[in-house]
């Protein structure tokens, strides 16, 4: 697909609808990897999530096939709905002019503030789930600690090519504090915000784009909320977070360098997104100083 991406999308959506007797379709969202176009008139109303290309090279997915994460997400809806974690029913996976069209259930969100209590208690009670039997494309085959030390230098490594940065541990050393935290591991999406949700009176209706979902411990994902938090637009109360997460039974071990290496990783994650792919000079200083500071605690 081409920089006519949103064009070629519409007619694919069109297309699928037109199969599906579904009526008319409007695009009702667009991130970096997928669009989602919503049709009104048939039977059921139904969304299609449309990848920009068919394989992408982007810094979460570099190389991946838009189908793998197709398939991941409709597995992951599924699994969600069976377990009792809101989700969008999974309708049907189908391929349209070459292109893999996830079909999904339209949930609609009243533009209310999130409950981030009530987005604790739903994260805490999906990390007491077994984890799915499932590979995960952002996991690529490794045990956690080995991914999460990998990509940790191989994005620290890019943000030091622009930017002046502490000089990491060894590979050995960071393996090692994460091998010593004797973590149990769970289910964490890795992507929580009010963008990735569907909300009615604050309250979560669907939990949505599981791209990055890995199987890991609780803390790794509650890091990372606690660094998305700082961006208003995330919708995120961190201490209403803990208190739902914690009132339903969550528990995370948020001391010793392991805590410092999972905040690591989602500022250095944050830092690479404000300073190239969504440029903003604000918030790329301030996870830049999180990098410092997290680097130098290490």
């Amino acid at each position: 697909m081409s920089q006519s991406a949103e064009h070629t999308t519409t007619d694919i959506a069109l297309a699928v609808a037109a199969r599906r007797d579904a009526g008319s379709v409007a695009l009702a969202g667009a991130g970096t990897e997928f669009l989602f176009y919503e049709a009104a008139g048939g039977l059921v109303r139904e969304g299609y999530r449309i990848p920009r290309s068919r394989e992408f090279n982007t810094v979460n997915n570099n190389g991946v096939p838009a189908g793998l994460l197709q398939r991941q997400e409709m597995a992951l809806a599924r699994w969600a709905a069976d377990n009792g974690v809101p989700s969008a029913a999974a309708i049907d996976l189908t391929i349209q002019d070459s292109i893999p069209v996830l079909i999904l259930e339209v949930l609609d969100d009243d533009g209310s503030e999130l409950d981030s209590a009530a987005l604790g208690s739903v994260v805490a009670s999906m990390h007491g789930l077994p984890v799915p039997d499932f590979p995960l494309v952002a996991q690529a085959g490794r045990p956690w600690d080995d991914r999460i030390v990998h990509r940790l230098e191989e994005r620290y490594a890019r943000l030091r090519i622009r930017h002046s940065l502490p000089v990491l541990p060894p590979t050995a050393t960071l393996q090692a504090i994460l091998d010593a935290g004797g973590h149990e591991v769970c289910l964490i999406h890795m992507d929580l915000r009010r963008q990735n949700v569907r909300v009615q009176k604050g309250q979560l209706l669907s939990i949505f784009d599981w791209s990055n979902a890995l199987a890991a411990p609780p803390e790794l994902e509650i890091a990372r909320i606690q660094e998305y938090a700082v961006i208003k637009e995330n919708g995120i109360d961190y201490p209403a977070f803990l208190k739902g997460y914690s009132k339903a039974g969550g528990s995370i071990d948020v001391g010793g360098p392991c805590w410092t290496i999972f905040g690591l990783d989602a500022a250095v994650m944050l830092a690479g997104v404000f300073d190239s792919v969504a440029p903003d000079p604000e918030l790329r200083e301030h996870f830049l100083s999180r990098v410092r500071t997290l680097a130098g605690d290490l």
